[in-house]
């Protein structure tokens, strides 16, 4: 943004415009209680990355702020491996990324009295599971503050359709493609869902199925099936909100036990979806899909009162 406004002025007036604009996103930055106290806060919370990746949260949020201007959005992470590693390159207390239950003690203490949490968790799964017992917690703990708790996107059964339609930009016709999730463990309850994902995604994809990079969907299997299918390119397509460390690693990696070396073994050219962000060119990721977004934004509109 800066390298834009630098071309068009002298360093002087280039150096001011930084300064205020600085300043300006300082401002936008204060809490809700910084004005007044009372107000209504939307916690949006993500499980996060210390990977480039992170301009995916950084387009969501004005579109979230954008939705709900009567709420100061913040955003923690519930991943505390994240968290530490980010952390420590954080001097300063009051710019340390927050968890989500030192998140609601914090709009606690900052005196607001509606707080509305969602999140980018796409299944309700393990992550959901303790974000939701940690926002019941609090909320038995503080019944003068307003707390709300929206479940995963794919807890709503009529969203199921069009977040397999949205994907279709990505896959190709000649050769396989691979739709890879996060994946839970077996038995968890959500395994019902992966599963009912993976039944939409061969129906409306014929040369497609899903995996995952932990659990089920089982890997191997999916790669059973990936010998059997015709053409060179193997497509993978990451369906996470993120395309991280998980996409870096488990699936384009280069260690043996990658999705995109298992690919190789069998004599496939691998290849990721791609799209342009703000930041650039990005491996392709449900957060960085316009009409992901809209689902998502859609979804949260509806249930966030």
């Amino acid at each position: 943004m800066f390298e834009s406004i630098r071309s068009r002025f002298s360093p002087l007036e280039y150096s001011m415009k930084k300064r205020f604009l600085l300043f300006a996103l300082m401002l936008l930055l204060l809490p809700a209680s910084a004005w007044a106290k009372g107000g209504k806060a939307l916690m949006l919370t993500v499980f996060g990355t210390s990977t480039e990746a992170s301009i995916t949260f950084d387009e969501l949020l004005p579109l979230v702020q954008k939705q709900f201007p009567d709420r100061d959005v913040v955003i923690p992470y519930t991943s505390g491996t994240i968290r530490n590693k980010l952390n420590a390159a954080i001097n300063a207390p009051e710019k340390k990324i927050l968890s989500p239950e030192q998140m609601l003690e914090k709009l606690k203490s900052e005196g607001y009295t509606d707080i509305a949490v969602i999140s980018t968790i796409l299944f309700p799964g393990v992550e959901h599971d303790k974000l939701q017992a940690s926002v019941n917690t609090f909320a038995e703990a503080n019944k003068n503050i307003r707390v709300s708790y929206t479940p995963p996107l794919l807890s709503d059964p009529q969203r199921l359709q069009p977040v397999v339609e949205s994907i279709g930009k990505h896959i190709i016709k000649n050769g396989a493609n691979v739709v890879v999730t996060h994946g839970t463990h077996h038995g968890h309850a959500v395994e019902a869902l992966y599963q009912r994902i993976a039944d939409m995604v061969a129906a409306r994809y014929p040369n497609a199925r899903v995996g995952s990079v932990e659990g089920v969907p089982d890997m191997d299997k999916t790669l059973d099936w990936l010998k059997t299918t015709k053409g060179k390119e193997a497509r993978f397509i990451v369906f996470m909100f993120v395309a991280g460390d998980h996409a870096e690693n488990d699936i384009s990696g280069s260690e043996e036990d990658s999705y995109f070396s298992a690919a190789r073994a069998m004599g496939k050219t691998p290849t990721l979806a791609w799209v342009e962000s703000t930041a650039g060119k990005r491996i392709a990721s449900l957060g960085l899909d316009p009409d992901y977004r809209k689902i998502l934004l859609d979804y949260f509109i509806k249930n966030v009162r």
